[in-house]
Parts: C-alpha cells; sequence; structure tokens
C-alpha cells in the first residue's frame, strides 16, 4: 500500500509541471540564492503583473515572454523564480539575463516608428542619418533651373528664414563649353551661404525624361547644359564645404581620405504634392500657396510647426517679377518639405503625404 502510494505520488510530480517546477527547486538552490528577498519579490511581482508585450521591454526575447505568459495563463502567477527555468526556451543563461533586467529596471529603448518609410519610394538620397541631422544647424535648399538659380537659408532651431534670393544666370553669346559652364557654376557657388547641409532637387538621369519634346536635339542639349551645371555645382559645393578626416586603419596602419556627404537630392514631387501645386502633370504657379505661408507666419514657431520669414525678405520676394517670383517659391516650398519631412520629422505634414498616396 505504501508502495503504490509513492508510485502515485511520483507519477503526479512527473505529469504536472508546477509539481516538477517546485521538485527543482527544493533540489537546486544555486539560482535562489543568487538574489536578495526583496529582488525575488520585484522579479516575481513583474513578470506575474505584465502581459508578453510588457515583459519584452526587459532583457528577453517576444518568443520566451509569450511563453512566460502562456505558462502563467495555465498553471497561474508564479510562486518561485526558480520556475521560469523551467518554462519552454529558458535555460539559466537567459533566466540571469531577464532578472537582472528586471532588478535593475533595463528597460529595451522604445522604437521610433519611422513614418517617412510608409511614404512610397525613396524620398532623399542619400539617407540622412539620425547624427547627421541632430548636429546640422543650418540648411541651405539650391533650386537650379536652366536660367536661374535660388536658394533659401533656414536655421534649424527656430525655424527661421535667414536668407532666400534669386539670380539669373547669363551665358556668354559665343558658343560656350565645358570651361564656361565651370565658370557659370564657380560664380554661383561662390554666391551660395555656407551651412552645414545642402538640399537640391533629384534631377532626372536620363537626358530624355524631361522637357516637352524629349525627342529634340535642342531639347537634348538643354538638358544636358543644365546637368554639367547641376553636377559641377554639387562637386563645388562638396569641395568646398569638404571637412575632409583621415582615419587610421587598425590592421594595415595605413591613413585613407573620407569623403563626407554634405549635398542631399530630394525627390522633386514632394512639395507639389504637399503644398497642391502640381495639378495631374502640370505644375501651377508657387506665388499665391507661398504668399498664404507668408501671411500665417507673423510670429515664430514655440514648436517648430511652421516656418518664419522675416518681413524684409517677404518683401524682397513680393517686388519680384512673375518668373523671379515663382522660382523663389519653389525653392522655398523645397526647403520647407525637407525641413518638415526630414529635419523636424512633422506627423501632420507626413500624414498629408500619404493620405495623397491612398
Amino acid at each position: 500500500m505504501l508502495n503504490y502510494c509513492r508510485v502515485k505520488i511520483i507519477n503526479h510530480v512527473l505529469s504536472n509541471p508546477r509539481s516538477q517546477t517546485l521538485l527543482k527547486c527544493w533540489y537546486s538552490s544555486s539560482l535562489d540564492s543568487k538574489y536578495s528577498e526583496a529582488e525575488k519579490h520585484k522579479v516575481l511581482e513583474v513578470i506575474n503583473q505584465s502581459d508578453s508585450s510588457t515583459l519584452s521591454k526587459y532583457d528577453v526575447t517576444k518568443g520566451r515572454s509569450k511563453n512566460i505568459s502562456q505558462w502563467i495563463n495555465t498553471y497561474g502567477p508564479l510562486k518561485n523564480i526558480c520556475e521560469v527555468e523551467t518554462i519552454d526556451g529558458f535555460t539559466e543563461k537567459h533566466v540571469h539575463k531577464l532578472f537582472e533586467s528586471i532588478i535593475h529596471n533595463k528597460v529595451k529603448p522604445e522604437k521610433e516608428t519611422n513614418a517617412l518609410q510608409q511614404i512610397k519610394g525613396q524620398i532623399l538620397n542619400p539617407t540622412l542619418t539620425e547624427a547627421t541631422r541632430q548636429a546640422a544647424n543650418t540648411i541651405l535648399t539650391v533650386y537650379v533651373t536652366v536660367n536661374s538659380v535660388s536658394w533659401a537659408l533656414i536655421h534649424k532651431h527656430n525655424y527661421a528664414v535667414a536668407d532666400w534670393q534669386y539670380r539669373g544666370i547669363e551665358y556668354p553669346d559665343k558658343r560656350f563649353q565645358l570651361g564656361d559652364i565651370l565658370e557659370i557654376a564657380w560664380n554661383i557657388t561662390n554666391k551660395l551661404p555656407t551651412a552645414d547641409l545642402y538640399v537640391m532637387k533629384a534631377e532626372a538621369t536620363s537626358l530624355r525624361a524631361s522637357g516637352s519634346d524629349p525627342n529634340n536635339p535642342k531639347v537634348l542639349g538643354v538638358n544636358l547644359q543644365k546637368a554639367q551645371m547641376v553636377s559641377m555645382i554639387v562637386a563645388l559645393i562638396s569641395t568646398k564645404n569638404q571637412d575632409l578626416f583621415s582615419e587610421v586603419m587598425k590592421k594595415s596602419e595605413k591613413t585613407k581620405t573620407k569623403f563626407k556627404q554634405n549635398v542631399y537630392f530630394l525627390r522633386s514631387s514632394l512639395p507639389f504634392r504637399l503644398y497642391g501645386t502640381l495639378i495631374g502633370n502640370e505644375r501651377v504657379a508657387s506665388d499665391q500657396t507661398v504668399e498664404m505661408l507668408l501671411q500665417d507666419d507673423k510670429m515664430r514657431s514655440s514648436d517648430n510647426s511652421y516656418v518664419y520669414v522675416p518681413e524684409d525678405l517677404k518683401s524682397s520676394f513680393r517686388s519680384q517679377r512673375d518668373l523671379p517670383k515663382d522660382m523663389m517659391g519653389q525653392c522655398l516650398l523645397f526647403a520647407l518639405t525637407f525641413m518638415d519631412l526630414c529635419i523636424y520629422k512633422n506627423k501632420d505634414k507626413i500624414q498629408k503625404l500619404l493620405s495623397s498616396e491612398r
């Protein structure tokens, strides 16, 4: 009879995970002895009161946190910290990492949802790193057409326009060569204010991609001329403001020079979509849109939700003729699009773009 009872007890222990857990805790005190009573109480309290998503904020995988939740739902709250080691997927190493993160409150940093990634297609090239975004204080947008260049300089810390200009491009009467285009690009670059970051419109990589008649040799020539000039301006900006630095290779002990990218290209359609200056495939004048913005920014924004333009720059814009005013307007809209999407990550502006894609 006694032997029969012993067999029943053993079978009960072997068939009951909770009993197996308690039996293991009785025979193994190594885990239990590592922590004080207060620490064990805190661990049990956090684990028993947390769902799998809350628990996964600590040093444990989502899969193992789900296993803990399922175990508690089946067998009830944990009574001893040793029980965690018997849950599927856990070893003494996994248990120790989880307990240490709970005791010292070391939670994983919450990942920021990058809403920009939800916008279809690449919006900026190259990618703007978080370190660069944080370090930059001045951003200059350069808007180049065949016959003009406009720029807008913005200070990040108070979202204020510091400079906003338009310049026409004069070409020599004679048939000009690459050296002439280089000189024009050089003169343009020298007029530009210095900034931490430079933003330009992402140009078509194919010469036949723009113009009303892309098969026309004259159109191809104009597109080629503009592409050459833009490329030279980009190169001159990069060289003029390049912060070259040397890095010693650990293995070879050789020094190499690295290129620091400070010119970024924004997808050309984004400002048109964001500010409604694109109807179908046709771009409309930007002056009315910009004028509305200028009327709304009489005071500086405390949360960088809108731009501030000083009165003298407003007057300069309003005094321009139609074409220069349109070019300055397009340049400012490009600048604001970059600031709102890439620098400030304005949720309302991002949501507006996402809504337009649906």
